[in-house]
């Protein structure tokens, strides 16, 4: 155990030193909802500013977040060391952006950014079909709505993305608690006011700002729950004049109560307690790096979600997403419990299908577990012929014995040789990964962890011969001519394609299948890399109908880290899949969960661990695959 912890604390190298830096935003009090059209009125809250003070309360006592001191009355705006906090006529639209801006200037890569909002939301029609759902929502600053105004008051989506982007950007991550809605028909119980306002009439040209950066490209990731879905009721409870909204108050519960768990965890616990409370009428939202905690790295060892049905365990991964037949897991009752490394109940998979797996436990469940439960694999039986590797050291020899997905095979395809005082790994596409010498206590973590990677892209890939039923389309933005509807794709869509290091590349879909699909894009790079982009952000889009399109939005971009192959697939299903349990980083690239993976992870340990050999499914998928190079 001890070498394992001292193996994850070199891994996770300096992230304790990073911070969280906050903006809390609360609002009841609005200038101009009363001087709206009849139409387009919209009345005052009164438990927007309450819920921002026990968000604050909460996370001062879970994590220690200096928050400063609360804003009373006239004094809407207060600054603690980590904190800026506006509420009612200090929150408006210029006040809200320029805090976000500050803190985020006094931010550094590593940094959490928390950006908390209650108050009104609302929405309006999107027209150049960059969401599948259709409509783009706004956040409603204390001037929203302001009569006569040359630009849209509302904060809209757009515009909170363009910041994401430029934070994610600089490598700080972004975490975004909204208990607002979007939906113009919610209202919340009993004798409070809603906390959506009318649909935005979109009279003023909206200009979508582009960054250059790539979303996470220093590995910063974002994090958004929000306290109900698309045209729900965002509901409070209490009397009037103490009235606490749904979502707080169980987020702030689940901070104080836990204050170690992951998002995933604070999600699943909000989402439950609150739509039992609701009856079913609110059901809270989470995407993003669920897998992280506030302040936290995100972690990528994959996990799923475990329904325990009857007697069986019903597992929402397969084929589709890199799970085989004979694999084993283990099973914990939360997500951070999942990632802490923890030995947690043992299941092997005994029926894999497309979508779905089902597990068998070594022991019977014990009572009280939960009917959901959190798997992590911890070792992977890899279907298909064994990655041929030529090895040239003889002192790796034995270590590279011990993983038996691998045949040493003198004219293999892979190769492991001396290179710079150290070994190097090298494949078809170039060097895979720099090595240190094979008697570096960390050669068996870093050579595992590599070729776990190749080996896990190539068997998924052997399963993932184009089929119809969605087209993909990429291509430079330079090549797009001003074109941001997906329809583009519809007509000729490329086979193959050059790009260059500079390229800002558009990723277009069309589902071509007689019915709606979930439909997934990743891109592979040339030292195994996979990464989800699309839907963007961790999105979890709705399906995609007939004929319908979906693409990166203009305000998130992409770009090539470099010369080298690229490849995009675009993986469609008729059941939504797990797909970001497919990403991994490049095979030169040591991640902070090495020890929790199935190969690297016996080689954390002193003891010499081989690893093993070698339900209802998703019933419609489609595959479509473009090849890109990229030039210098």
């Amino acid at each position: 155990m001890k070498t394992l912890m001292l193996a994850t604390a070199l891994l996770l190298g300096s992230a304790a030193q990073a911070e969280v830096r906050a903006v809390f935003v609360g609002i009841d009090k609005y200038a101009y909802g009363a001087v709206q059209p009849p139409a387009l009125r919209f009345v005052d809250l009164s438990g927007a500013v309450g819920d921002t003070r026990r968000i604050r309360e909460a996370l001062a006592r879970s994590h220690r977040l200096a928050v400063g001191t609360m804003p009373e009355g006239d004094n809407c705006q207060t600054q603690g060391p980590a904190a800026l906090t506006l509420i009612n006529a200090c929150a408006t639209k210029a006040a809200i952006l320029a805090a976000w801006q500050q803190q985020l200037g006094a931010s550094k890569a590593g940094d959490t950014l928390l950006l908390y909002f209650a108050g009104h939301g609302s929405r309006f029609i999107n027209e150049d079909g960059s969401q599948a759902s259709g409509f783009n929502s706004t956040l409603m600053p204390h001037d929203a709505r302001r009569p006569q105004a040359t630009a849209v008051t509302d904060i809209l989506d757009a515009e909170t993305r363009n910041f994401i982007n430029l934070a994610t950007s600089r490598g700080v991550n972004v975490v975004t608690w909204f208990d607002s809605c979007n939906s113009g028909t919610a209202s919340r119980d009993g004798n409070s006011a809603s906390r959506a306002a009318p649909p935005l009439p979109v009279v003023y040209p909206v200009q979508k700002a582009r960054d250059p950066s790539v979303y996470g490209n220093l590995g910063a990731y974002r994090v958004h729950m929000a306290g109900a879905a698309d045209g729900q009721d965002a509901t409070e409870v209490g009397q009037v004049g103490a009235r606490a909204g749904r979502f707080t108050t169980a987020l702030a519960k689940a901070l104080t109560d836990t204050p170690n768990a992951s998002f995933a965890d604070l999600a699943t616990r909000v989402v439950g307690e609150v739509t039992r409370d609701s009856g079913g009428r609110q059901v809270p939202h989470a995407e993003g790096a669920l897998r992280a905690t506030l302040g936290g790295p995100e972690v990528k060892a994959a996990t799923f979600d475990v329904v325990v049905d009857g007697s069986r365990l019903v597992m929402a991964g397969g084929r589709l997403t890199g799970v085989t037949k004979g694999s084993r897991f283990a099973l914990f009752t939360t997500t951070g419990e999942a990632l802490g490394g923890g030995s947690g109940l043992k299941a092997r998979v005994v029926q894999v299908g497309l979508g779905d797996a089902v597990l068998e436990l070594d022991a019977p469940l014990p009572p009280g577990w939960p009917a959901v439960l959190v798997a992590r694999e911890l070792s992977h039986v890899f279907e298909g012929p064994k990655l041929p590797l030529a090895v040239a050291d003889p002192a790796a020899l034995a270590i590279v014995k011990r993983l038996d997905f691998v045949a040493v095979d003198p004219g293999g395809r892979f190769r492991l040789q001396p290179a710079g005082g150290g070994l190097q790994l090298s494949g078809p596409t170039g060097i895979l990964a720099p090595l240190p010498p094979a008697g570096d206590p960390m050669f068996g973590v870093r050579l595992a962890s590599a070729l776990e990677k190749v080996a896990r892209y190539e068997q998924w890939q052997a399963q993932i011969s184009p089929r119809p039923g969605v087209i993909l389309c990429v291509r430079s933005q330079a090549d797009a001519a001003g074109d941001t509807d997906a329809a583009w794709c519809k007509s000729d869509p490329p086979a193959a394609l050059e790009l260059a290091t500079t390229s800002q590349i558009k990723v277009s879909v069309v589902n071509t299948s007689p019915a709606p699909r979930h439909i997934y894009v990743l891109a592979i790079g040339d030292k195994y890399s996979v990464t989800l982009v699309l839907p963007g952000f961790g999105a979890r889009e709705k399906a995609i109908p007939r004929d319908g399109t979906n693409a990166i939005p203009d305000e998130q971009s992409l770009t090539p880290d470099g010369p080298g192959k690229l490849r995009f697939v675009a993986l469609s299903s008729d059941r939504p899949l797990n797909a970001s349990a497919l990403e991994q980083t490049d095979t030169d690239q040591i991640d902070s969960h090495a020890c929790l993976s199935a190969v690297a992870g016996a080689f954390c340990r002193s003891a010499d661990q081989a690893r093993s050999g070698g339900g209802s499914q998703a019933g419609e998928w489609s595959i479509a695959v473009v090849d890109a190079q990229v030039k210098p």
